[in-house]
């Protein structure tokens, strides 16, 4: 990824409820130690500042850390590391509470045996997401995009759709959602869209049908130059129960 892509990532990505983590942390109690994983440049890891001792950010991507080291050198309690999701070179049993934004879903099945490994016995895990109100906007965002060839190679090879469940094993699931929306302006929804990890880079072949299929939708769905957006954010956390087999598989 370009320096380039992980700023407007920075700059314009839709940002979680502010509720979400408060509310987490009043349904799980306090923690000491956090690590997000797949961390992009910080956004999940800003959230927990003001709530634990120590917040490991892990990414794989150089100019994603390199921008979030730039984003969050306020925080002294963040300390941004390279890793990833399968390889976090965190130590065995030392995080309470490990966070996953919406990197999951490139996440190998691997990485819950290297998730397993970090957590304390009583840690928990924690998934946060966001989706889309608006059905009519999100099918005709998505079935576009699905016919620029380079998104869809890219998906098809970054995407292993873990199921979520093999993180928590028998573990419970609880969900929390906490709706929000937002109006925006060409400028932020076009940003956001270039920021999407599989989005084409400005010399790639398919970036100018990439432009035409973002303004066409946002042309669609906006008025006056502005486009109101419907959205929600999913925390579903759970404390892990393990077999011995899932421990070693």
């Amino acid at each position: 990824m370009s320096i380039e892509k992980a700023s407007l990532y920075e700059k314009y990505r839709l940002p979680y409820a502010d509720q979400a983590i408060p509310g987490l942390i009043n349904q799980i109690g306090n923690i000491k130690t956090v690590a997000d994983i797949g961390a992009g440049t910080g956004q999940v890891s800003r959230l927990f500042t003001d709530k634990c001792d120590q917040i490991y950010a892990i990414e794989p991507d150089e100019s994603m850390r390199t921008v979030a080291q730039k984003a969050l050198e306020e925080y002294s309690n963040i300390t941004v590391i390279n890793g990833s999701g399968e390889q976090t070179t965190l130590p065995d049993n030392s995080i309470d509470l490990i966070a996953i934004g919406n990197a999951f879903h490139r996440f190998k099945r691997e990485a819950c045996r290297e998730l397993h490994r970090i957590l304390t016995d009583t840690g928990w895990i924690v998934l946060i997401s966001y989706t889309y109100l608006n059905k009519t906007f999100t099918d005709m965002l998505f079935s576009k995009l699905a016919t620029v060839q380079s998104i869809s190679q890219k998906s098809k090879e970054a995407w292993h759709k873990t199921p979520q469940q093999n993180l928590f094993g028998e573990g419970q699931i609880q969900t929390k959602k906490y709706p929000q929306s937002i109006t925006i302006d060409w400028e932020v929804f076009w940003g956001a869209a270039r920021a999407g990890i599989e989005s084409p880079e400005k010399d790639e072949a398919t970036f100018v049908q990439f432009e035409e299929i973002n303004r066409e939708v946002f042309d669609t769905f906006s008025d006056e130059g502005k486009m109101h957006i419907a959205y929600e954010t999913t925390v579903s956390f759970g404390q892990p129960v393990y077999t011995p087999q899932e421990h070693t598989n």
